[in-house]
């Protein structure tokens, strides 16, 4: 009688966190989330770790287990959180379009100037962040969450048919410039409303043309 072995691999349970695990994850999303508020509000010079910790109702203590690195790193954990949402927030708006790739980037192009006007993204990423990291480390991290959602965006505007096809890389960083320098603009601007709408204006005239002539 020939035995049949079973080709099935068992599957290992996937291991649960610990109660300390839980506890740690939830202390330090709580000390980011505090950082995030107080560094919008009163900024980075003027936010202490003290008053981090108390807001995080943790002790100081538990805050540099978190970030050895003291104030800075709780910054970057702060910037990097609020990038993460932003990133996330554009994706959703772009997908949320269900006309052309085309409606999908000008959904994308102004989400991201509505959310150039609010505080919390205009004080932290803007105002801060070049201060307090340094334009290369800011520019850097930037970057890391900006270029490939600008890359993904123009990539479908040309398998579409609807961008000049061009190399991918400069384009996407001619645009993040572009979007860089309008972040900027309205986070000291007196009017950020006008400035929005002409910045809104100047891009989505420079993408209308490149594209491809009919």
């Amino acid at each position: 009688m020939i035995r049949v072995m079973s080709t099935t691999k068992s599957r290992r349970p996937m291991a649960r966190r610990s109660r300390r695990e839980e506890y740690s994850e939830t202390t330090r999303a709580a000390l980011v989330t505090s950082a995030l508020e107080m560094f919008a509000q009163s900024g980075y010079a003027e936010t202490s770790l003290d008053a981090i910790a108390s807001a995080a109702r943790v002790t100081k203590g538990a805050l540099y287990h978190h970030f050895p690195g003291g104030k800075k790193a709780l910054f970057i954990a702060a910037f990097e959180e609020i990038e993460r949402q932003v990133h996330d927030r554009l994706r959703s708006a772009g997908a949320a379009e269900t006309g052309s790739p085309w409606d999908a980037a000008r959904a994308g192009l102004r989400a991201f100037l509505d959310i150039c006007l609010e505080p919390t993204y205009r004080r932290v990423v803007w105002q801060e962040g070049p201060h307090v990291l340094g334009f290369g480390e800011w520019w850097e991290c930037e970057e890391r969450y900006s270029i490939g959602l600008i890359r993904s965006f123009l990539a479908k505007l040309m398998d579409a048919g609807q961008l000049e096809r061009l190399p991918l890389d400069p384009l996407a960083r001619t645009l993040s410039g572009a979007l860089a320098g309008a972040a900027t603009a309205m986070s000291i601007a007196d009017d950020p409303l006008r400035v929005r709408a002409e910045f809104e204006q100047v891009i989505a005239r420079l993408l209308e043309g490149l594209r491809p002539v009919a």
